[in-house]
């Protein structure tokens, strides 16, 4: 399948290209900064301006996408009053309408999209103090992927949510369960054999101790 990782540089987003890639599937993978990968990566900065416009032309000058993994994300943490207007801008393009305008460019050009990856987190469904932005974005694009399940011309929604990973996501970050943490192979091996069955929707959540996936909708 022609493969549109977005935030595929680094993280579960690189280990799923890497599984992918080695599957056979054509990948192109997003993200700021350009690193040596055995596929195809493309620039893509989703918090600078024009968001919606820019992703209308990225999708306009790359090949049709059978799948969309949508594994941009980055960690943001205080309270509501102790984030800038600026800070919760950002997050809220990397996380939600970065999703919003990829997946509508996409049907807008093709008219469909065999598959559709969404990966959110335990703060789709664990609200936290220091997390509001994040909490909202996960679970905002959690429900906009639920949604889009049923628009016929997508035909699978996998939405994932994992918990914490050994990423560089946590880098720097202060937290007393980093040893407990999820390794990505691992979480994308999982997901690579979820889309393997046969569905138009699946959410699950992917937790640790012990490492374990569970199902909690499919239809």
């Amino acid at each position: 399948m022609n493969t549109l990782i977005i935030g595929g540089t680094t993280g579960l987003g690189l280990e799923l290209a890497k599984k992918y890639h080695t599957n056979g599937d054509v990948v192109i993978v997003t993200g700021r900064k350009e690193v040596k990968v055995p596929f195809e990566f493309k620039p893509f900065d989703l918090s600078e301006a024009n968001l919606a416009s820019r992703i209308g032309i990225f999708i306009s000058e790359i090949p049709t996408i059978e799948r969309l993994v949508y594994a941009a994300g980055y960690f943001q943490e205080g309270r509501i009053t102790d984030l800038s207007d600026d800070n919760i801008e950002e997050m809220i393009n990397v996380g939600g309408r970065g999703l919003i305008y990829f997946v509508k460019s996409i049907l807008e050009k093709q008219g469909s999209l065999e598959e559709l990856v969404t990966i959110t987190s335990t703060s789709q469904w664990t609200p936290r103090q220091k997390e509001p932005i994040y909490n909202f974005i996960k679970a905002g694009g959690a429900h906009f992927s639920n949604a889009v399940a049923e628009d016929g011309r997508v035909a699978k929604v996998l939405v994932a949510g994992p918990a914490g990973m050994r990423t560089a996501f946590w880098e720097d970050v202060e937290r007393d369960d980093l040893d407990e943490v999820l390794d990505p192979s691992w979480v994308a091996d999982q997901i690579v054999e979820l889309e393997n069955d046969t569905y138009t929707y699946r959410f699950v959540r992917i937790l640790r101790q012990p490492a374990r996936v569970e199902i909690i909708e499919t239809r």
